[in-house]
């Protein structure tokens, strides 16, 4: 009888742990995981912009601005190091205004400046961007 009761004991034991990793598992499945999506972007932004910037640039010319970005953001964090690179920052409009024109596709500042700013909006509805950082205090002994 006691070794009935201690194997059915075992296999209640068992069954619990088994029941736990399921429900693991399935909370895995439903956290949400960002990914970036390029055409999805660009139909965000161009739903988006003012009516005065769409009636000049359509999704081609986003994709462009946005190419160019992310071109400069690879440079960038290429050559960086330690410095932080930003996302859509003054650096990067004047990269993409440089790289386009060189293209022979000139855009007013203020329109690549619009798309730029509605990338960081669609980055943020995706869920990709979050609090900004806290810096980290400086290690070593203080004298």
């Amino acid at each position: 009888m006691g070794a009935f009761m201690l194997a059915g004991g075992l296999l209640v034991i068992v069954a619990v742990i088994a029941l736990a990793f399921s429900w693991q598992g399935r909370l895995r499945l439903h956290e949400r995981t960002v990914t970036y999506g390029t055409e999805e972007a660009i139909k965000f932004i161009a739903a988006r912009l003012r009516p005065e910037t769409a009636a000049v640039i359509g999704e081609r010319s986003v994709r462009r601005i946005l190419e160019w970005e992310m071109r400069y953001l690879q440079d960038a964090l290429a050559a960086a190091g330690e410095e932080p690179v930003v996302l859509g920052g003054p650096d990067a409009a004047e990269y993409v205004a440089a790289q386009t024109a060189a293209q022979g596709y000139e855009y007013a500042a203020d329109v690549i400046d619009e798309v730029l700013e509605l990338q960081a909006h669609y980055l943020a509805s995706i869920g990709a961007v979050a609090d900004a950082a806290e810096p980290e205090a400086p290690t070593g002994s203080t004298g």
